[in-house]
């Protein structure tokens, strides 16, 4: 006599042709028919307690509520069951990626080992203003307003706001831009806009060199933001100086852990000082 999985596995036959395919849901119906107390609610809810104290990962008990999904709606046409309780069970959420950052000490590191000062007012002002690397790329020298410390910047849709700027960044700037008054603000060799790919490069290479890590220009964007939350910014004034258009792409930053930042933080930002 066939058992329940011997019909699953024809059942799968059926409609899917990768073996590895077949062969996960069998394995994840065995896992669930061994540790289940049932083919209800109950039951998958013991089952899926029992992934969780495991310590599985949401990905792979995601992976196993999908294959068991699969195996009720086979139960169904059978007429074992007269539902699917996957269908009213709440999923586990897939969490979201926290954003990488630098600490302080590393952001300090990878600033003080750029010499040229082009690069160094590059990086100051990225992470000075946390600008994405678009921001920072398009602007001109007729956006950076030094005497008020703050620079004109385009936010996705096509809308200029105005941005604060450190004495750090402005410092550094001053030297770069020169007599300049107009035109590209940062330029390549041959005079013309720095290209987003040059960009990435460049800090890749500064900061393998400094820190050791491989990181991109929102790196130092997501620094900046997680550095400014950890000091203390309420966290509705970050996300209109992030240009977030909701408050849930700011609360991200939230879940980081800061405990370590907290205790290196003063009241008032280190980089803001002009230290020298």
């Amino acid at each position: 006599m066939l058992t329940v999985i011997d019909e699953f596995e024809s059942y799968l036959k059926s409609r899917y042709s990768s073996p590895n395919t077949i062969k996960a849901y069998l394995g994840d119906v065995k896992e669930f028919l061994k540790l289940s107390s049932g083919f209800d609610t109950d039951g998958v809810e013991a089952f899926l307690s029992v992934l969780f104290k495991k310590g599985l990962s949401v990905s792979t008990i995601t992976r196993k509520l999908a294959s068991l999904s699969v195996f009720f709606d086979f139960l169904r046409q059978k007429g074992v069951v007269d539902t699917n309780p996957l269908d009213v069970i709440d999923k586990p959420k897939q969490s979201r990626p926290l954003p990488k950052f630098l600490e302080v000490d590393e952001i300090i590191a990878l600033l003080e080992g750029i010499k040229d000062k082009r690069d160094r007012a590059l990086v100051e002002l990225i992470y000075s203003s946390s600008l994405r690397a678009s921001e920072v790329l398009n602007l001109n020298v007729e956006d950076v307003d030094l005497d008020n410390l703050r620079i004109r910047i385009k936010r996705k849709g096509g809308k200029e706001v105005y941005l604060p700027i450190t004495e750090r960044a402005a410092r550094y700037l001053k030297e770069y831009i020169k007599d300049r008054t107009g035109g590209p603000l940062f330029l390549n060799r041959y005079g013309k806009r720095l290209s987003d790919r040059y960009l990435r490069k460049l800090i890749k290479r500064y900061a393998l060199s400094s820190v050791f890590k491989d990181i991109s220009p929102h790196t130092l964007r997501h620094s900046k933001a997680t550095h400014l939350l950890n000091s203390g910014m309420d966290i509705r004034i970050l996300q209109r100086f992030l240009g977030h258009s909701s408050i849930r792409a700011t609360q991200i930053y939230t879940h980081l852990n800061l405990k370590e930042l907290a205790e290196a933080y003063d009241s008032s930002h280190p980089l803001a000082r002009d230290d020298g």
